[in-house]
């Protein structure tokens, strides 16, 4: 198989060109897997490529352009691929003679924007008169088996031999809860707890600093436990479920509990098929599995009725110490370590677990020269990992850190704010390399961002982010 941005000029079937546009990975990992499925042909030559390092002359000169991607925040494109938009998108590319399909991965949720970024990207291209293959995919979350069954039917029309299993993510694996503990006791904003995993088997510690856990609430045991025998279900039976092969048991535990009228008279099959599943829930790992565990930050969500969150209700506050937590590691690129260098990290809330992870990584590599700014509501009670950030300042590993916090009495600040008020230091550090990673949510990050232009300037960030220099995990 032929990697790189370019095509030599050739024979014109045949030539397909995979690019991919990723904010977490998945869209990156779906690239590489139809890609290679497509190599498996004599007759393609197939080069995978990311999309914001390309220029519309590239695209061109693919006889077939296949575009895998994620939408980020309200249907925009992922960070690798914000300056192909304003450079390349900004104008009608010249694209007559190559044919083209896009997947477009998204999450239902937001609705209105649902593939935003993966629908404009279609229309464009059929703006530049590319002949379109199919009309464009839209997957909706990790289990979409039937967007992923129209995508595999397109590969196998180009020659791909894959099915719809290999494309998928992997099955999830269970953990047992082996802590929880609340961390900021008397805070004016939300309960952030802190949660410990223990793995069933050793080779589950296999992940790397920005990856994320894909958390699978569940029902409580007893309550599926007391719905199987009510039904006389044998949860022991095996069914193909969102892509896997799962115990009746399983599935019922990460589904909606139907109400009994909703299960007389129905047969088995047409109950599971029937079956609302509950949706995985992301979060930023912020341990390393050198630790023997894995450890999350999370925020309890209370909604306006009093409910709590479905994912962050049940981690804090309805599984139990020794239960089962079902989870799927996913592999997030696009926030792994950058090269070894000073590094600039940004966050605020929970995203100090995603800056954790990398602060333990450095401290285990003994790198040191970083630079820490946070922020959060008080100082009395929501300084999440204070201890290791002393820690880190004793060792080395932070040689600078900054705080802010919202509602200190002498003078609330936000880290955006702080970002500014430091535009000297940190332009200063950019120029002896520094990277810069950001952690948490979107307003924040967007504010960040705001201060790094301001800063550096569009052009100079849109090189780090394609130099792997600025990488941010945000949500």
């Amino acid at each position: 198989m032929a990697f790189g941005s370019l095509f030599r000029r050739g024979p014109a079937g045949g030539r397909i060109l995979v690019a991919f546009a990723s904010q977490t990975g998945a869209a990156e990992r779906v690239a590489w897997l139809s890609a290679n499925a497509l190599s498996r042909s004599a007759k393609n030559l197939v080069r995978v490529a990311a999309l914001g390092g390309l220029a519309a002359e590239d695209l061109g000169d693919a006889g077939i352009l296949l575009v895998v991607t994620s939408t980020y925040g309200a249907g925009e494109a992922p960070d690798s691929a914000r300056a192909f938009v304003r450079k390349q998108m900004a104008q009608t590319p010249a694209l007559k003679g190559i044919a083209y399909a896009v997947l477009a991965l998204g999450d239902r949720k937001y609705d209105a924007t649902f593939c935003g970024f993966g629908r404009g990207l279609d229309r464009w291209l059929a703006s530049g008169k590319a002949k379109r293959l199919a009309p464009v995919v839209c997957v909706d979350g990790d289990d979409d088996t039937d967007a992923m069954t129209k995508w595999c039917e397109q590969l196998t029309r180009l020659g791909a031999s894959t099915s719809v299993e290999q494309l998928m993510p992997g099955a999830p694996q269970d953990w047992t809860l082996a802590e929880r503990r609340l961390l900021n006791p008397g805070s004016p904003g939300g309960e952030a707890w802190h949660i410990a995993l223990a793995p069933k088997d050793p080779s589950q510690l296999n992940w790397t600093a920005g990856d994320i856990a894909e958390i699978w609430p569940r029902n409580p045991q007893t309550e599926v436990e007391a719905f199987l025998a009510r039904h006389k279900l044998d949860g022991g039976l095996s069914f193909r479920w969102a892509g896997h092969w799962m115990f009746l048991r399983d599935i019922i535990a990460h589904c909606r509990l139907p109400q009994d009228h909703e299960v007389e008279g129905i047969s088995l099959d047409w109950l599971v098929e029937r079956l609302e599943p509950w949706g995985l829930r992301e979060y930023s790992i912020a341990s390393l599995p050198a630790s023997g565990r894995m450890e999350l930050l999370v925020r309890k969500a209370v909604k306006d009725d009093g409910s709590l969150g479905l994912g962050s209700g049940w981690l804090t506050h309805t599984s139990t110490i020794g239960g089962v937590v079902s989870l799927r590691l996913r592999p997030n690129p696009n926030f792994h370590a950058p090269p070894d260098g000073p590094q600039i990290l940004i966050g605020a809330g929970t995203g100090m677990a995603g800056l954790r992870a990398h602060l333990l990584y450095r401290a285990q590599k003994k790198l040191g020269d970083a630079w820490l700014l946070f922020g959060e509501r008080s100082p009395a009670c929501d300084l999440f990992h204070g201890e290791d950030i002393k820690g880190w300042q004793a060792d080395g590993t932070l040689a600078r850190t900054d705080l802010v916090f919202s509602r200190a009495q002498s003078r609330g600040q936000y880290v955006q704010q702080l970002v500014a008020e430091n535009r000297a230091e940190i332009a200063r550090w950019v120029e002896r390399g520094a990277s810069i990673l950001v952690c948490g949510g979107l307003k924040m990050a967007a504010g960040v961002e705001e201060a790094l232009v301001a800063i550096l300037g569009e052009d100079r960030l849109d090189q780090m982010t394609q130099d792997g220099l600025y990488r941010r995990d945000v949500y």
